[in-house]
C-alpha cells in the first residue's frame, strides 16, 4: 500500500464510555442550572425589597401584638434580664395568657395547646411544665407587673378642660375569686377557699390601674389606704367607712364620695341652703357635718347629700369635696357602677374567675394576664377611627369577632368589620 492511501485511511473512532457521556451531559446542563439559580435568588431579592418597602403582613393578632412587644422590652430593658426561662420568654408567656382569656379555655394544657397553633411563637412549641413553672415564679411576676404598668402609659388623660376637676377620679372596690380546696392560703369560709382582688378603677379612661390580692377574708378597709394619692377623687361604698382614715385623707388633700351606713351618728353643723333646680333633680338636703360621736368623732367637717332617686329610693352621701354641686356627688356615685360592670366582663367574659394556677405568686400573674388582655383589646379598639373613647370595657361582639378574625390579614375589610361592633 502506498503512502499516500496510508495517509488517507481514517483512524479507529473509540467508543465513549456510560460514564463520560453521563459527565458530558451534566456539563451541558450547568448553565441551565446557573441560571435557573440565578433567577431565584433575583426573585427572593426583589421579594425582600418589596417587603421592606411595603411592610409585612400583619394580622389581628400581630396588631394586637404591637402595644404589647413595646411593653415588654421596655420591662426587661428596666429589669437588665432577658428571661428567666429561656425556653419561655416572657411575650411568649404573655401570648399563652392572652389565649387563655380571648378563647375563653378552661385549663393550662388547652392553652399550651392552643398557643402552639399561633405562628406568633417564634420560640418555637411550648412546653406544659415550663408554662406551669413560669406561672408560679416570683421574678417573672415582677416583670409582668412592670409590663402591666407600661401599657397603662398609653392610655393619656383626654377629658377637656371644662371637666378637669374629674379628672382624677377613681373606684375603689374588690371581688371575689374562688379558689381549690387545696389552696389553703386563700381562706375565706368554712370549707371554701377563695382570693379577693382590691382594685383601683380609673373612671376617666375606664381601665384599672392598680390591684392587690389577699385571702377572702379579709376585709376591704384594710387595703383602702394603700391605693390613695394626693389630688385623686375616690369613689367607694360604705364597707370603707373609716372615720380616723378620712381625717388623714382631707389633711393630704386626698378627697372622697361615699355611703353613709344606717347607724352613723353625726351632728349636723350648716344647713346649706338647696338651690330649685336641684331640688327638682332629687336633692332633698344639703348639710355640713360632724361625722361619729364621742371618741370616734372625727376633727374635721363633711358635707352630707340626701338624694331621692328616680326609683324613689332615699340616698345619703357624705364627701369633702365642697366645692361641687349635690346632683354632681349624686353623679359621681353613680360612676361607680362602672367598676361592677368591669368585674363582670372581668369574671364572665375573660374567664377570670377560674384560675390557672394554685400557689399566690400564680394567681396574681393570672389576674395580671387578664388584666393586660383587657388592655390590648382596649388599644385594638382605640386604633380604629370610630372609637367612642368609652369608659367602659369593650362590647363582647367586639372580642368574639377580634377572636374569629385572629390571623386573617389586617386589612380595610377586617377593620371595618371591626368597626361595625363598636358603633
Amino acid at each position: 500500500m502506498s503512502k499516500r492511501n496510508i495517509d488517507h485511511v481514517s483512524p479507529k473512532v473509540k467508543p465513549v464510555s456510560p460514564a463520560r457521556r453521563k459527565k458530558s451531559s451534566q456539563s451541558s446542563r450547568r448553565p441551565v442550572r446557573h441560571a435557573q439559580r440565578r433567577a431565584k435568588i433575583l426573585a427572593q431579592r426583589t421579594a425582600r425589597r418589596c417587603a421592606r418597602r411595603c411592610g409585612p403582613a400583619r394580622s389581628v393578632l400581630q396588631k394586637m401584638l404591637g402595644p404589647l412587644r413595646a411593653a415588654v422590652a421596655q420591662a426587661i430593658e428596666d429589669k437588665q434580664e432577658r428571661s428567666w426561662f429561656p425556653v419561655l420568654s416572657v411575650l411568649s408567656m404573655l401570648i399563652c395568657g392572652l389565649v387563655f382569656h380571648l378563647f375563653g379555655l378552661s385549663s393550662m394544657r388547652a392553652t399550651v395547646e392552643k398557643a402552639n397553633c399561633l405562628p406568633a411563637l417564634g420560640s418555637g412549641k411550648v412546653a406544659l411544665s415550663t408554662f406551669s413553672d413560669a406561672m408560679n415564679s416570683p421574678l417573672r411576676l415582677s416583670v409582668v407587673r412592670l409590663v402591666f404598668q407600661n401599657l397603662l402609659t398609653r392610655f393619656a388623660d383626654d377629658l377637656p378642660r371644662q371637666l378637669s376637676k374629674f379628672r382624677h377620679l377613681a373606684a375603689i372596690d374588690s371581688t371575689i375569686l374562688h379558689c381549690a380546696p387545696k389552696q389553703l392560703w386563700a381562706q375565706y369560709r368554712k370549707a371554701v377557699n377563695a382570693v379577693k382582688a382590691h382594685v383601683t378603677f380609673d373612671l376617666s379612661n375606664g381601665i384599672p390601674t392598680q390591684f392587690v390580692l389577699s385571702a377572702g377574708k379579709i376585709h376591704d378597709r384594710n387595703y383602702f389606704e394603700i391605693f390613695l394619692k394626693k389630688g385623686w377623687t375616690y369613689v367607694v361604698d360604705r364597707a370603707y367607712n373609716v372615720y380616723s382614715l378620712f381625717d388623714d385623707m382631707m389633711d393630704l388633700e386626698i378627697f372622697f364620695v361615699t355611703r353613709m351606713k344606717c347607724n352613723a351618728a353625726y351632728r349636723v353643723v350648716e344647713e346649706k341652703r338647696v338651690k330649685c333646680k336641684h331640688r327638682k333633680l332629687g336633692v332633698i338636703t344639703d348639710q355640713v357635718i360632724r361625722l361619729g360621736a364621742g371618741a370616734t368623732e372625727m376633727v374635721n367637717n363633711l358635707r352630707l347629700v340626701v338624694f331621692r332617686t328616680e326609683e324613689g329610693e332615699l340616698m345619703e352621701f357624705i364627701t369633702n369635696r365642697f366645692d361641687l354641686a349635690p346632683t354632681s356627688i349624686a353623679a359621681l356615685y353613680r360612676a361607680r357602677w362602672a367598676i361592677e360592670l368591669f368585674f363582670r366582663f372581668l369574671k364572665r367574659t375573660l374567664r377570670g374567675v377560674r384560675l390557672l394556677a394554685r400557689s399566690e405568686v400564680g394567681a396574681e400573674i393570672h389576674v395580671l394576664l387578664a388584666l393586660i388582655t383587657d388592655v390590648l383589646l382596649r388599644c385594638l379598639a382605640k386604633t380604629l377611627k370610630c372609637w367612642r373613647k368609652a369608659r367602659r370595657h369593650v362590647p363582647v361582639t367586639f372580642m368574639r369577632l377580634a377572636r374569629e378574625l385572629l390571623l386573617m390579614r389586617w386589612t380595610r375589610h377586617v377593620e371595618t368589620q371591626l368597626s361595625s361592633t363598636l358603633l
